[in-house]
């Protein structure tokens, strides 16, 4: 493992933080003794500055003094004087880690701090900063320079500031204790920075796994374990999750009440494969379904278990739909997302997910998401649907999300819900809803169509069905449209016994834990942290969202949301982007996540935003 050390304290916490590294058995690399050694050696980097700064090198020696006077008040040309050092240092320093790794040592600490910048920190596993209070650090100028206190603090507070430390290290230490107390301080934390066995998990991965991969490079760091909505890495660092597995885990990581269930059934020796043969695992959890979701809400469908995910759901719902009307076109909302093969992929708008298909994406006609624009859009898709001049032919089914997750957390009004309801029954059109990722109690009911009172002709579900994280898709169907002949569409992983467990155990725990009502009570704590503490920090940021998925957009200030997510993840939260240009910051916690660990994470969510706005 290589370690930068930086040190922008005392000298003392600098070489006290080598001796640790040292103590450890590791190699260390001090960049001071490079830059140093090269100042008296590199006839090259001499030269450089030479030309860069006239008259500061003489007889082949640097007039150190004379080149001070020059730079020293001028970011101008102090920032000319880095980039000629640092390259010289960091080809020195990438020679001298090589030929540390090569000879075994797993640790090594560099004294860098502007190097950081440079690019060395790609280098190297973790960053860690040394600092140290303004007292002690004024003292030590004083002492060693025998200038003023006035010009020591002035020098002190020009230099790299706490939040430059936040942005780019891992760790930050302060030296405010006695060197044994300090040494101790560095060697515990040495001790908890990701280990070889990461480090070898992640090179592996990196060197072995399609480039296609993407959350790995969000979070680059190796996950062992978790439990409910903490998730453990393998240098034991807890983060807190509010990505909840892209809405599949809305029960938490490893439910126990869930997790009981499963392991009693693999202990029993119940059968895990099965296509769609009868077994006594889907029969219950259909027989449960039926029971406990569908017949209180007055609803009838027949359920189809189509392969494990749910894009494969998507076509499925799609296929029916043309076969049933014997029409082929299908209308989709501006902003929606429904999945990454082909057919689903046609009914998904965003250009970079539709460029991955290299063929033509046909049948579909994109009509504007109510939140996108300003007139009536139901007028606008009955014209569409009856003026024989539109242009667009019927189609066999409209498509939505209730609310668009990926889209940027786009809430569909209510009273819309219903109007398009009305409006696909007075045209013949079949409504399909879309709850894979805002179904299963994410919206504050099990359904997120609910609330409107409406009943799709079909409903795609996935994501947190099965309880558990496990693969797992639905597709809910109204009887009279069931004309799927035998096979029409299969899949030899329809039928994951596993899963169908786990989502009986999931309705039995939702019941017991009154979960609709915690999502109630959870998201007036979000709602108005976020309007309270949130939106004020900047009068062009804007909030959407409904039960537990809210985003935050940061549209209108930039491109800022990145740097957001990055600084959360660095403070130990888990949270992903979405929307228009990934704008938009995606609160998506498990819905079992208690108000102390929201809290926590919202309040996360505040620093990390202070942080890069302030820096802003």
């Amino acid at each position: 493992m290589f370690v930068i050390g930086i040190t922008g304290g005392t000298g003392t916490g600098k070489t006290t933080a080598l001796e640790a590294v040292r103590a450890l058995g590791g190699a260390v690399i001090d960049c001071d003794e490079v830059y140093h050694g090269l100042l008296e050696t590199d006839g090259e980097m001499l030269a450089a500055i030479e030309e860069a700064f006239p008259g500061t090198v003489e007889g082949g020696v640097l007039q150190r003094k004379k080149l001070g006077q020059i730079v020293f008040g001028d970011e101008e040309k102090l920032q000319r004087l880095n980039r000629i050092t640092h390259g010289f240092v960091k080809v020195a320093v990438e020679k001298a880690l090589e030929e540390a790794r090569q000879a075994g040592k797993t640790l090594a600490a560099v004294d860098a701090i502007a190097l950081i910048e440079g690019g060395l920190g790609q280098l190297c596993q973790a960053t860690v900063a040394i600092t140290a209070p303004e007292e002690l650090r004024v003292a030590r100028l004083m002492a060693r320079e025998g200038v003023t206190e006035e010009y020591a603090r002035l020098r002190i507070r020009a230099q790299k500031s706490e939040d430059w430390f936040r942005q780019h290290c891992t760790v930050t230490l302060v030296n405010d204790a006695s060197r044994e107390e300090f040494a101790e301080k560095c060697r515990r934390c040495f001790l908890a920075l990701p280990g070889e066995v990461q480090t070898m998990s992640i090179e592996t991965m990196e060197k072995l796994e399609s480039a296609v991969r993407s959350y790995s490079r969000a979070f680059p760091v190796e996950f062992v374990r978790a439990k409910m909505s903490r998730m453990i890495a393998a240098d034991g660092r807890a983060y807190l999750d509010f990505f909840d597995g892209a809405g599949a885990l809305n029960y938490g990581h490893n439910n126990d009440y869930i997790k009981e269930k499963l392991m009693a059934y693999l202990a029993q020796d119940g059968i895990t494969h099965a296509l769609d043969l009868f077994t006594g695992a889907k029969a219950d959890f259909f027989a449960a379904f039926d029971e406990k979701i569908l017949r209180p809400r007055d609803l009838r469908y027949r359920m189809m278990s189509c392969g494990p995910t749910g894009t494969n759901a998507v076509e499925a719902a799609l296929k029916l739909a043309r076969k049933v009307t014997g029409r082929t076109g299908v209308f989709a909302l501006t902003g929606s997302f429904h999945g990454m093969t082909l057919g689903a992929l046609a009914v998904t708008a965003g250009v970079d997910h539709r460029q991955g298909a290299h063929v033509p994406l046909p049948f579909t006609h994109f009509v504007p998401h109510p939140n996108a624009v300003s007139f009536d859009t139901i007028d606008y898709y009955e014209w569409l649907l009856t003026d024989n001049y539109s242009g667009v032919e019927k189609p066999a089914a409209f498509i939505i999300e209730t609310t668009q997750a990926e889209g940027g957390i786009q809430v569909a009004p209510t009273e819309w819900l219903r109007r398009l309801r009305a409006l696909c029954d007075r045209q013949g059109v079949l409504l399909i809803v879309d709850d894979i990722q805002v179904g299963c109690g994410r919206t504050g009911s099990f359904f997120s169509f609910e609330r409107a009172g409406i009943a799709p002709d079909m409903v795609v579900l996935s994501k947190s069905i099965s309880g558990y994280g496990l693969p797992m898709s639905l597709l809910l169907i109204r009887p009279e449209l069931d004309v799927f002949e035998p096979a029409e569409h299969n899949g030899t992983f329809r039928g994951n016994q596993l899963a169908f467990v786990g989502a009986k155990a999931a309705l039995e725990f939702r019941e017991q834990a009154d979960l609709d009502r915690q999502v109630q009570e959870k998201e007036k704590l979000v709602r108005n942290y976020i309007e309270t503490e949130l939106l004020p920090l900047d009068h062009r940021l804007r909030h959407r969202g409904i039960g537990l998925i809210h985003g935050v957009d940061f549209e209108q200030i930039g491109n800022v949301s990145g740097a957001v997510a990055r600084e959360c993840f660095r403070r130990g939260l888990v949270i992903e982007r979405s929307g228009r240009n990934d704008c938009v910051l995606k609160l998506m916690p498990a819905l079992t996540i208690t108000e102390a660990e929201l809290a926590e994470g919202l309040e996360i969510i505040r620093e990390s935003m202070l942080t890069i706005l302030g820096g802003r």
